[in-house]
């Protein structure tokens, strides 16, 4: 059974623990991972996203972030990026390919299968470059349906016109995005 450790505000953990299954359920502040992974096509952004599984517990069926993940009891937020990374895409690479971009807070309250779901997460949110074709992609079949790139701006269009296919958080991906384009990362002459 797997144990998430409960953290503080301020991203730092507590001396306390909670069952996975009891974090969203009681509302229990936890940790997690999110990572935009990114590559430049034709000199614009593009975003690698995943569709959740039909049977997810939180918003089946819906493209989200590339990549996710909840932090579990006695890991950092650097090794569970790189197991999320590995796991969920068969993607392999060292912590430095990754730049930290933003801390946030979630407080949401959702209805999944007609239970109330409580999110309640200090996220550390990561950008990769990697360019790579969707079918090279070793992908969980009981995680995600699908994965596709999707232009960076239309992404943003979709999220902001409330597109039900889509469950990124808007104000997170704003400042993915934000963070991609005022920093050129991928482009020439910029870090990468």
């Amino acid at each position: 059974m797997e144990h998430f450790d409960i953290y503080d505000e301020n991203g730092n953990p507590t001396s306390e623990r909670i069952e996975r299954s009891l974090a969203h359920e009681k509302g229990v502040l936890h940790a997690a991972v999110h990572i935009y992974i990114y590559r430049i096509n034709c000199g614009r952004y593009e975003i690698l996203l995943q569709k959740r599984a039909d049977d997810k517990d939180s918003f089946p069926s819906c493209y989200d972030t590339s990549c996710a993940g909840h932090v579990s009891a006695g890991d950092s937020f650097e090794k569970t990026a790189l197991k999320e990374l590995s796991e969920e895409l068969g993607v392999t690479v060292n912590i430095t390919s990754l730049t930290h971009a933003f801390d946030q807070l979630v407080e949401k309250i959702n209805v999944f299968h007609g239970k109330t779901f409580i999110d309640r997460e200090f996220n550390k949110v990561y950008l990769l470059n990697y360019d790579a074709p969707e079918d090279s992609f070793t992908f969980q079949k009981d995680e995600i349906s699908a994965l596709k790139w999707m232009d960076a701006d239309e992404l943003l269009y979709e999220l902001e016109c409330k597109n039900p296919d889509y469950c990124i958080m808007t104000d997170t991906y704003k400042k993915a995005l934000s963070t991609l384009k005022s920093e050129g990362f991928g482009k020439e002459g910029f870090p990468k």
